[in-house]
């Protein structure tokens, strides 16, 4: 699947939208936190998730 996204130009982490470690903080800081769903996640989960996707 990887590689049709990829034949597709779909992005697949952050680093190739342009994102660095740098300003991962930042984008948590302006991440909206909603209730409801599955799980409620804090500022350091996202931060975390975001992390992962660079």
């Amino acid at each position: 699947m990887e590689s049709w996204m990829r034949e597709l130009g779909l992005v697949m982490n952050l680093r190739e939208l342009g994102a660095t470690e740098e300003i991962l903080e930042g984008i948590a800081d302006g991440t909206v936190i909603r209730d409801g769903g599955y799980k409620v996640l804090n500022r350091d989960e996202v931060l975390e998730i975001l992390k992962a996707s660079l």
